[in-house]
């Protein structure tokens, strides 16, 4: 048995709605006693410190991914890297940025393009630089975060159009905010609107983060949905009932056998994806019903 130290405990509730300490509800309260009570081998606390909290988000283009693979350990029982945390781009991103950034730059420079971009006229000066330092920004992403800050810096310094200047100057600037969360699962949509905003001369708004997941319904229903799902089969397993659709049977099917351990992160897993939803929910304005563990 590991004794938990505070900050462990704290750092495990880094999520919406809790703010600290005195944000603990009752259910957090009981989650945490477990946790001093149980003997919980060390597989069980890796498990733990790798559930959805700030940093491994639902507007991460890969937290399905990496919430499957939470389950897969918790039935497994054993913890090992998870994919999904703030910042990493998954290879499908990282070919539509390159996709995107090539085919920037060629029109820029006045080439003709095929597929969506024949729709694009022939760019004026200030639309030919915007564009250039747009795609040239997703081509520098590709090289790490310290080259694409260089690269938004140099443009900031030296970009002759009022519309370049308002695409990269300052932390809030649609090409800084949108390539610093790149990984949002909602990049084609935030580049699309870049392309929109150049073609119109006018800065776009670029939504990542909280703004990503108020848009989530819309663009990407099946994430919501996972989100539900499975919270709805974390709470009917713990309470022994049968699944109620082949999604939660799968999730049954990666929990495996209930124990006084898997049961504990079982809850605490669903507290975490509870969280999250009634924080979705704030976002949406509306309001559902989610099972206490209590």
């Amino acid at each position: 048995m590991v004794r938990i130290a505070d900050k462990r405990l704290l750092e495990w509730w880094e999520m919406p709605g809790v703010d600290g300490r005195d944000a603990f509800d009752e259910e957090i309260l009981y989650l945490n006693s477990l946790a001093e009570e149980l003997p919980l081998p060390r597989w069980a606390l890796g498990v733990r410190d790798l559930m959805p909290r700030w940093g491994f988000e639902p507007c991460s283009a890969l937290f399905p991914v990496g919430l499957e693979q939470v389950l897969t350990m918790i039935g497994q029982g054993k913890a090992f890297p998870r994919v999904g945390g703030c910042g990493e781009l998954p290879l499908t991103s990282r070919l539509a940025l390159q996709f995107w950034g090539e085919r920037l730059v060629r029109w820029s420079r006045g080439r003709e393009l095929d597929g969506e971009w024949v729709k694009l006229q022939p760019p004026t000066p200030e639309q030919a630089e915007a564009a250039r330092a747009a795609g040239g920004a997703a081509l520098a992403l590709l090289q790490g975060h310290a080259a694409l800050d260089e690269y938004l810096e140099r443009w900031a310094e030296r970009a002759r159009y009022p519309l370049t200047r308002a695409l990269v100057e300052g932390d809030e600037a649609p090409l800084t905010l949108l390539f610093r969360h790149a990984c949002t699962y909602n990049l084609a949509a935030n580049l699309s609107r870049i392309v929109a905003g150049i073609a119109a001369g006018e800065p776009p708004e670029i939504r990542v983060c909280q703004a990503a997941l108020e848009e989530a319904q819309d663009l990407d229903p099946e994430r919501v949905a996972l989100l539900r799902t499975a919270a709805a089969a974390l709470s009917r397993w713990r309470e022994g009932k049968e699944p109620q659709s082949p999604g939660e049977a799968r999730i049954y099917s990666l929990l495996g056998e209930q124990d006084p351990v898997r049961d504990w992160l079982v809850a605490s897993l669903y507290k975490c994806l509870k969280l999250w939803l009634q924080h979705l929910d704030r976002l949406l304005g509306e309001r559902h019903r989610y099972p206490s563990l209590l």
